[in-house]
């Protein structure tokens, strides 16, 4: 008889081998598929950065409230108002009668007497300045710059969106309130002097030179349209086409991210950068100007590439962790 201890034999387990799907097949080989994602996956993240700088300068340039939120700061810049006086006080020594400017601002001071014309113009350009200087600070100013831009911007907006037959910029108030505001300096007699073109500060276009800058704004509102529907395709496409969708968003959310990050700091350049052909007035000038134009695009676009940056490794971290509990 068969020996009951003997055990029943019963057949090992198959080795387990790792299960292959028909998907995890389709996405090792589709070679065609990441190229053209790739591709369209590049033109999307560039597009997207034309388009943030595509719309802030449409918007800037187009939209009066925006414009002059933009420029109205200006005028309070000590940098903006050291230029403007030193610039207008060259020009003010340059062409006003010497001896009516030394009588004014140095009355009875024998040691004018004898002087050069040159030296002269030296000695009473600093004082020039300062009384131009004290117009320029003052709330007045800054109100009047604010009130001219809003206007003069409103009425280049209108004229260019109708069919008005002349196209005009008038800064001819901010030119006229100015002469009248040194009235209250030591350059008064001076400016009392000073005879005012009624064209000054206008500047017209009319016929041909009209339809070209009509022309040339309409162009610049359907680009900006047309770039940024450009751009959504193109991310839509590149994400459809790719084999693994996740990887993709991925992947263009980085590029999009340092790309913006990048742009805000290339804004920051001109701060870094000293010409040795431009006087130091005028280089703190530039600076200003370009910060504070450029101060909204630089915000958005720094804040645009964190938020694309944390997604995309937010979201690659996530899959880490999900595959370690599975």
């Amino acid at each position: 008889m068969p020996n009951q201890n003997t055990k029943t034999q019963t057949k090992a387990p198959a080795p387990k081998t790792a299960p292959t799907t028909t998907n995890q097949t389709s996405k090792a080989h589709h070679p065609a598929r990441t190229i053209f994602a790739s591709i369209f996956g590049l033109l999307a993240v560039t597009l997207i950065l034309f388009s943030i700088v595509a719309v802030w300068l449409n918007r800037t340039l187009t939209d009066t409230n925006t414009y002059v939120a933009v420029v109205a700061p200006l005028a309070t810049k000590p940098e903006i108002q050291n230029f403007i006086a030193q610039k207008a006080s060259e020009e003010l020594v340059k062409n006003a009668p010497t001896e009516d400017l030394a009588n004014a601002l140095l009355p009875n001071n024998p040691q004018l007497a004898g002087l050069a014309t040159e030296k002269l113009k030296l000695t009473l350009q600093p004082i020039v300045e300062k009384n131009i200087r004290q117009v320029i600070a003052s709330p007045a100013f800054a109100t009047l710059w604010k009130n001219t831009n809003q206007t003069a911007h409103a009425e280049l907006i209108s004229q260019l969106s109708s069919n008005s037959d002349q196209l005009s910029l008038d800064l001819h108030p901010l030119i006229t309130d100015v002469i009248a505001q040194l009235k209250t300096t030591q350059l008064g007699d001076v400016s009392n002097q000073i005879e005012i073109s009624p064209d000054a500060g206008k500047v017209s276009l009319k016929n041909s030179g009209i339809d070209k800058a009509r022309a040339s704004y309409k162009r610049f509102q359907q680009a900006t349209i047309g770039i940024v529907v450009v751009a959504l395709l193109c991310l839509v496409l590149s994400i459809v086409i790719s084999v693994n969708h996740a990887k993709t968003i991925r992947r263009i959310l980085m590029g999009t991210g340092i790309g913006a990050l990048l742009l805000a700091a290339f804004i920051q350049v001109p701060s870094f950068i000293a010409i040795k052909t431009v006087d130091v007035v005028t280089q703190k000038a530039v600076v200003v100007i370009v910060q504070s134009t450029f101060h909204n695009l630089q915000l958005a676009s720094l804040i645009i590439g964190v938020v694309c940056v944390a997604a995309a490794l937010g979201s690659k971290l996530y899959q880490k962790m999900s595959a370690k509990k599975a």
